[in-house]
C-alpha cells in the first residue's frame, strides 16, 4: 500500500506534490481499513479530520490499527553523509547490507569483530553503551565517522546535554533521526545540523493552535494515523537549508508533558 522512496529519489521530486499524493493514498486506505476513520468517509484533507490525543491512541490502538496489515520490509539506513561506511545498527531493525549490519547487543563478540566505523541506535541504547565505556565494562574501538541517534515521539528529541555527553564519549559528529511507531523514518538531521528534514512520503507535521506538534503517519500500514497530538512542541522551518535540500525541517522539539506508554502499546508498535 505504501510506496517508500529512497532519500536520493525524494530529493529529486517536488516534496509538496509527493506528500499530497501519499496523503491521499494513505487516507483512502485508512477509511477502508480502520474502525476510527471509517466514520470519516467524506474527509479529503487533514482539516476534515479530528485531532487524536496521544494517550487515546496508546490506550486504544485497535481503533486506529489495521490488524491484517503485513509489516513493511525494513527501510535502508538513511546515512547522513552519502555512502555509509561500516555501520553497526543496535536495537532497531534496518535493512542490512555488507556495510550496514544489525546487532542485538553492544556486548556482542560479532560486533567487536565487525569493528564499526559508524554506529546507529536509539538514544537509550547509546546512553547505556556510553556509560559502559566510561565505567570500563567493555572495550570499545573508537568510531571514525558518525553517531546516528534514533529518537521518537515517546522518548522525545535529543537534548543539548545528550549531545554533549555523546560527543565527549564518542568524539564523532552526531546526527539525529526521528522515527515512527514502526521504525519508519519521519525526519532526519543533515550535515548542516539545523533541524531535521521531514521525510515527506512518511509524515506530515503541523503545529496546532495550542503550539503542540501534530503528526500524520503516511509510511506505517499498520497504523495510518492522522493529526496525532504528540505532547511535543516544535517549530517548522520552510525554505532551502544550507545543505541544499528544500524539504521543511523540524526545529526545537521539546517535551510538553510526560507520557507513560503501556507495555501493550510498546509490544504492538514493535510487532
Amino acid at each position: 500500500m505504501i510506496l517508500h522512496l529512497s532519500w536520493s529519489a525524494q530529493r529529486a521530486l517536488d516534496p509538496v506534490v509527493e506528500q499530497q499524493r501519499q496523503f491521499a493514498q494513505t487516507l483512502g486506505y485508512a477509511q477502508r481499513q480502520t474502525r476510527f476513520y471509517r466514520d470519516w468517509p467524506q474527509a479529503t484533507a487533514l482539516t476534515d479530520l479530528p485531532r487524536v490525543q496521544l494517550l487515546d491512541f496508546l490506550r486504544h490502538p485497535e481503533r486506529f490499527e489495521v490488524a491484517s496489515a503485513r509489516p513493511d520490509r525494513p527501510q535502508e539506513l538513511a546515512y547522513p553523509l552519502g555512502r555509509p561506511p561500516r555501520t553497526a545498527v543496535l536495537s532497531q531493525e534496518i535493512r542490512g547490507s555488507w556495510r550496514v549490519r544489525n546487532f542485538t547487543s553492544y556486548r556482542s563478540e560479532t560486533l567487536r569483530q565487525f569493528a564499526p566505523q559508524a554506529l546507529a541506535a536509539p538514544g537509550d541504547t547509546i546512553r547505556a553503551l556510553a556509560q559502559s565505556i566510561e565505567e570500563g565494562e567493555i572495550i570499545w574501538q573508537p568510531l571514525s565517522h558518525a553517531l546516528i541517534v534514533f529518537t521518537d515521539l515517546i522518548r522525545g528529541s535529543l537534548s543539548k546535554e545528550d549531545r554533549d555527553y555523546f560527543w565527549r564519549v564518542f568524539q564523532v559528529p552526531i546526527f539525529e533521526q526521528f522515527r515512527g511507531f514502526a521504525g519508519e523514518l519521519l525526519a532526519r538531521e543533515c550535515e548542516a545540523h539545523n533541524g531535521m528534514h521531514i521525510h515527506v512520503t512518511n509524515a506530515i507535521f503541523s503545529v496546532g493552535p495550542d503550539g503542540q506538534l501534530e503528526t500524520s503517519f503516511l509510511g506505517n500500514p499498520r497504523a495510518p494515523l492522522f493529526r496525532l497530538a504528540t505532547n511535543l512542541s516544535a517549530r517548522l522551518a520552510p525554505g532551502r537549508c544550507a545543505c541544499g535540500q528544500t524539504t521543511p525541517r523540524l526545529l526545537d522539539i521539546r517535551r510538553r508533558t510526560a507520557v507513560s506508554p503501556s507495555p501493550r502499546r510498546l509490544m504492538v508498535v514493535n510487532s
